[in-house]
């Protein structure tokens, strides 16, 4: 039985440590957030609750779908039978986007907890500094704790993240080179008249917003409010990245009003309440080259969404292709 780390607890870490840890080997997963799932989260806030992170997610591999259609016998995870509208110059119209698409109910990551049972996991634990110890690793934390040692180490956190742990020399080193995640504001509004807005999503091309979502209306969302949740555009967060609420707020209700065909603000409620949260590491920036997932030499993985393109298959099926090399491997 092979020790493991794992940095970074959302669904690749963790699909990976659910797929080395049944195959007999210990995983450690070490996650610097609160809570598991990475940009798969849900907000709770004082009688309302909002996605603010992955909005949902869609299938195209017929291996995930099958996974998938487990998770939702299990109730972690069910179909959002929404139709996206679209705004853009010429105004409100029906999408031709008509992709089932998956939400985790009640919360986005409650599949990630469904499975992630019986895996040790340290949260709130950044870790800093990988190193070699022979032929195992040892890991530093931000506080000069020592974890370890470990047979091999696998980075599943953001780009930008796992690059800074690459030791140098990594077979992924130059692809990831000149790679890039880009940021994104997250605003949700929650309103306790309704709205008028008819859609229950539109993807937004003009402005300074992108999507915008009825987050009540997803299914295993329950409470009086009405809730709504915006993604700001990454070129305008990244020259936004201290927006203050207000500025954040106005461009929301803005967008909102335009939805509903309210003329003036006195035509429109105002919000209760309001979360924003600001993911620096939201999407991926194209990567040219393949990233190799899995080095030998030094014993280091590589998974996460960004290894493959930007969607949450993606990192499913990263943690599947570096857990089977793993395995090849005969650690």
């Amino acid at each position: 039985m092979a020790v493991f780390a794992i940095v970074g607890a959302g669904l690749a870490g963790m699909t990976l440590a659910r797929e080395l840890n049944d195959a007999g080997h210990h995983c450690q997963v070490f996650e610097k957030s609160r809570g598991i799932g990475g940009r798969l989260a849900t907000r709770r806030c004082d009688g309302w609750q909002v996605d603010h992170g992955a909005q949902y997610f869609t299938v195209r591999n017929e291996q995930f779908q099958q996974v998938v259609d487990t998770w939702c016998r299990q109730g972690w995870v069910a179909p959002w039978d929404v139709q996206p509208w679209l705004l853009n110059r010429d105004g409100l119209h029906a999408s031709p986007d008509d992709r089932r698409r998956y939400v985790g109910t009640p919360s986005m990551n409650a599949m990630i907890k469904g499975f992630a049972q019986g895996i040790d996991v340290f949260t709130q634990t950044r870790v800093d500094r990988l190193e070699r110890v022979g032929e195992q690793w040892r890991l530093w934390d931000d506080a000069g704790e020592q974890y370890g040692q470990f047979d091999a180490v696998f980075l599943t956190a953001p780009l930008a993240q796992s690059l800074a742990l690459l030791p140098a020399g990594a077979r992924a080193e130059v692809p990831l080179r000149n790679a890039s995640m880009k940021p994104t504001w997250s605003l949700a509004m929650a309103f306790d008249q309704p709205t008028g807005v008819e859609p229950d999503a539109i993807f937004v091309r003009e402005g300074v917003i992108d999507w915008a979502a009825r987050d009540s209306a997803k299914p295993g969302r329950e409470g009086p409010l009405e809730v709504w949740l915006m993604h700001f555009a990454s070129q305008w967060t990244a020259n936004h990245l201290d927006a203050a609420d207000n500025l954040l707020q106005q461009q929301g209700l803005a967008l909102l009003r335009t939805l509903s065909g309210a003329a003036t603000g006195s035509d429109f409620p105002e919000p209760v309440d309001t979360f924003k949260h600001r993911w620096l590491y939201a999407r991926s920036g194209p990567i040219e080259t393949q990233v190799p997932q899995w080095d030998a030499s030094l014993k280091l993985g590589l998974a996460g969404d960004w290894t493959l393109g930007d969607r949450l298959e993606d990192a499913w099926l990263s943690a599947k292709t570096l857990a089977a090399d793993v395995r090849a491997a005969d650690l």
